[in-house]
């Protein structure tokens, strides 16, 4: 199982599913989701590879559950559920139990990385604004206890914090350090001997000793290693 967090004030649920079914429907994939309390579950299931990879009986299952500040989002494989049944067996609490196989096949064929795409995009769609990342530590919590009293054992595996690596805020990239002129107090590299803009010195030039080469500090009269006076 592998999760993702999507944090954006007021995401309609209902019109992400129905956006994300439309993707896969137009790819010929089969359909069908159930909702209640605040969560949906959502199945997709399709012929030739997919069953080979996953089974005959096997659908992948994405289950969307609104919490404080977003909506979270578990991506599996899961049995076809039979519609009906489900209603009476009040199957959209079944998420503890949901996942009857590791993640690793998912990801092996694409299949979670394709789930999640199209997850991330009608989010975008919806809230352009919305922050994308690993589900918090507290609701994964909270959804641990949770699940331990909804009829069985829940496994949060360590999926669920590798499924998303970039941080919610992007991944920062470091810029080059610079440093200001001294003069027209423009940027500079800072490896950069002159400034780009005004032409003034940056760095002041190393001098050394005349004796013994060894090098003077700024503004020396003397040598500080053999004492040798140094002419201005």
């Amino acid at each position: 199982m592998s999760t993702r967090f999507y944090q954006a004030a007021n995401l309609d649920v209902d019109r992400m599913v129905r956006d994300f079914e439309s993707i896969f429907m137009s790819q010929g994939y089969q359909v069908q989701h159930f909702s209640n309390q605040g969560q949906m579950v959502v199945q997709l299931r399709k012929g030739g590879d997919f069953e080979a990879i996953l089974g005959m009986q096997a659908a992948l299952t994405v289950i969307l559950r609104r919490v404080p500040g977003g909506v979270v989002a578990l991506v599996g494989e899961h049995r076809w559920e039979d519609k009906a049944a489900a209603g009476l067996l009040g199957m959209i609490f079944f998420w503890p139990l949901l996942f009857t196989t590791g993640a690793g096949v998912l990801r092996q064929a694409g299949l979670e990385e394709q789930l999640f795409e199209a997850l991330d995009m009608v989010a975008l769609q919806q809230r352009p604004d919305v922050q994308v990342g690993p589900v918090p530590s507290h609701m994964e919590a909270q959804m641990q206890r949770q699940g331990s009293t909804q009829g069985g054992p829940f496994s949060w595996t360590a999926t669920s914090r590798e499924a998303y690596s970039q941080p919610v805020q992007g991944t920062a990239t470091s810029a080059p350090a610079q440093h200001k002129c001294s003069k027209c107090q423009k940027l500079n590299d800072a490896d950069d001997f002159y400034c780009s803009w005004c032409g003034t010195a940056l760095k002041t030039p190393k001098a050394y000793c005349p004796r013994c080469k060894a090098e003077l500090k700024p503004g020396a009269a003397f040598c500080a290693k053999c004492g040798t006076s140094i002419n201005k």
